[in-house]
């Protein structure tokens, strides 16, 4: 009986301390630990302004660069415990090839492990399924993604009027 006890009070402490630990890491170092990470993947991020909190990095008028080249720019950004959120996005260089320029919003929960994003491709869904490791993203395309993107719709799968994209990482 006593290793039945000791097994739930380690479980509860490692629980609690999975649950706790977030709470009070540090956001500033979290924000300046992924820019070194994107720095070792030629991935640079310029911005005007960057406020932390106890509870979310907050980053205005951000434009993402890699290798020197433009990628995007990015009005507003906000990463929190439970959700990652981008306003008013302008693709630039290879990544407006891809894609029309325009995105509204994107908004990730991590924990529930949706995706929603919004713009002139249309709107697209996904769930992230962490047990599996894959990545299934379902997009309605905007008539403009039509016809100018077409070559980007063939990495998807045509199904009921949707267009599906089944990744793993």
């Amino acid at each position: 009986m006593i290793w039945v006890k000791r097994i739930a009070l380690l479980i509860t402490a490692i629980t609690l301390w999975l649950i706790l630990t977030p709470l009070f890491i540090s956001k500033e170092r979290l924000c300046n630990g992924v820019i070194e990470m994107a720095a070792k993947e030629q991935i640079s991020f310029c911005y005007a302004q960057r406020h932390t909190s106890m509870i979310d990095c907050y980053v205005k008028d951000l434009q993402i660069l890699y290798a020197t080249s433009p990628v995007a720019k990015i009005r507003e950004f906000k990463v929190a415990l439970w959700q990652i959120h981008a306003n008013h996005i302008h693709l630039e260089g290879i990544a407006a090839s891809l894609l029309p320029p325009s995105i509204e919003t994107i908004t990730i929960h991590p924990i529930e492990g949706l995706i929603h994003a919004r713009g002139d491709f249309g709107t697209l869904e996904g769930h992230i399924m962490w047990h599996k490791r894959t990545i299934e993203l379902t997009l309605k395309p905007s008539s403009l993604m039509r016809k100018k993107f077409a070559s980007t719709l063939r990495y998807f799968k045509f199904s009921d009027g949707k267009y599906l994209y089944v990744t793993s990482f």
